[in-house]
């Protein structure tokens, strides 16, 4: 099926579309959550005496983890809008342009990524004040997972370019397939290099996606796109709206990926990392159920706004907008109901001298979620609203919301809080969790007005 056909498919059915779009995706992340609880499940498990110190390493590499994934994932976000909006004209050259254009840029991140790793990267691990048998297990995951990221950036664009295309199927399979992998490979290498292992095996996963993603591309020639490069050149006009629409989304990551890194520094007792970082991987089925929505109606709406049908774009969003409530007020209810069983299966069961501390950890996943509970609507309702203005290319917004979230009120709050009033943890989840609400309602507000100056035009 073309995707020409497809934007006329989305044009007589949009909600079916969305669907269409969402389904696939989103069953292909919820594996990669599962595996990132997998993953978690293992490193704490399996490496005994080691076990919650393992857990705060990781939390102490997942901002920089999350900086790599954010900028890449913000910028191949602009691709897949552009993509969209493209095929909504019917112009397949700059389609073609795009998509290879794109995977230039690619290149150059893999790049800056390296060097960026080999210059400043363990100084950004120790700075966040790990203590010495944290920090050394930190580093031996974090420079695998760093240097394998370059895979992982050339993933994420291919992706981006097949959901712009209205593609989800082979991105289902491709990141179900190196996930599952993943999974089968995690307790083998770990067994034999330790928490190094868990970072080869995410190596291996990334570079089997690429493999599938390649061979969908150029053996079975799914694509819109022409990946022939034989007419190819360097066309600065694609990439500055590439840029202007994916930088925004990049930089909102970027300030998340801070957050973490600053909210680490603020919480200082290892055992609070520890914790922090389980609540945010558990999280992720939240969050990448409410990825795979939005993403999906950028898709759909950027095809719309291409196609100039602005009249199709408010009900979709309007509906969009109900199943994201709907999808975090259903983890809401999840996380109150399950988190006391679910929580202390990612600790190791047989550590004795750091039974204070895993004890700690688990305590604080718990408390993260009886006040987060609460947030999850808002989140819905911010990432569809970011992200339906991102496809009517109004991006600019999604770095304001991000930034008063994130700096303005949950780190502000957070070491009002703790440093300065001297507060217990629970007041830092108080801070996360009344920043979400409120960013919600920011970006409800910011959608309906850009939107509504939309339908004006009309």
């Amino acid at each position: 099926m073309s995707s020409k056909s497809k934007l006329n498919l989305f044009i007589a059915n949009p909600r079916m579309s969305l669907w269409k779009l969402t389904i696939p995706m989103m069953l292909g992340l919820f594996v990669n959550s599962i595996y990132i609880l997998v993953d978690t499940y293992f490193v704490g498990s399996m490496l005994g005496e080691d076990g919650t110190a393992a857990l705060s390493a990781l939390g102490y590499v997942m901002p920089f983890y999350f900086i790599i994934m954010g900028i890449t994932f913000g910028i191949a976000g602009g691709t897949t809008t552009v993509i969209a909006q493209y095929i909504g004209e019917d112009n397949q050259k700059n389609v073609s342009q795009t998509a290879q254009n794109s995977l230039v840029i690619a290149v150059l991140l893999a790049i800056i990524n390296v060097i960026f790793t080999y210059l400043f990267g363990a100084d950004v691990i120790a700075f966040q004040g790990a203590d010495a048998k944290v920090l050394s297990l930190a580093l031996d995951y974090f420079y695998i997972m760093a240097y394998g990221s370059i895979f992982l950036i050339f993933g994420i664009f291919l992706r981006g370019i097949l959901i712009g295309e209205g593609e989800s199927i082979v991105p289902m399979a491709a990141l179900g397939s190196g996930t599952i992998l993943n999974i089968i490979l995690d307790p083998f290498f770990i067994n034999y290099f330790g928490i190094s292992g868990a970072a080869y095996a995410t190596m291996v996963s990334h570079i089997i996606v690429i493999l599938i993603f390649l061979y969908f591309i150029f053996i079975k020639k799914i694509t819109y796109s022409n990946f022939n490069f034989q007419n190819f050149n360097i066309n600065f006009k694609i990439w500055k709206k590439i840029f202007n629409l994916g930088i925004p989304s990049s930089i909102s990551m970027l300030i998340m990926s801070c957050g973490l890194f600053i909210m680490n520094t603020i919480l200082v007792e290892d055992a609070h990392v520890a914790g922090y970082n389980l609540a945010n991987r558990i999280e992720n089925f939240a969050t990448l159920a409410l990825i795979s929505l939005s993403t999906s109606q950028v898709t759909v709406i950027g095809m719309f706004y291409g196609a100039k049908k602005y009249d199709l774009i408010k009900p979709m969003i309007r509906y969009t907008t109900i199943w994201a409530m709907i999808i975090g007020g259903f983890f809401s209810i999840i996380s109150l109901l399950f988190i006391d069983d679910i929580a202390p299966l990612f600790f190791p069961s047989n550590s004795t001298l750091d039974l204070l501390m895993k004890e700690s950890a688990i305590q604080s996943t718990i408390d993260y979620y009886s006040i987060m509970a609460f947030a999850y609507p808002f989140i819905g309702l911010t990432m569809v609203s970011s992200r339906a203005m991102q496809a009517i290319s109004i991006a600019w917004p999604m770095i304001l919301i991000t930034f008063s979230r994130v700096i303005i009120l949950q780190c502000f709050l957070t070491y009002l809080f703790i440093v300065v009033l001297g507060r217990d943890v629970l007041w830092a989840w108080y801070a996360i969790s009344l920043s979400c609400i409120i960013a919600g309602i920011i970006a409800y507000l910011m959608r309906l007005y850009f939107v509504n100056k939309l339908e004006e035009i009309k």
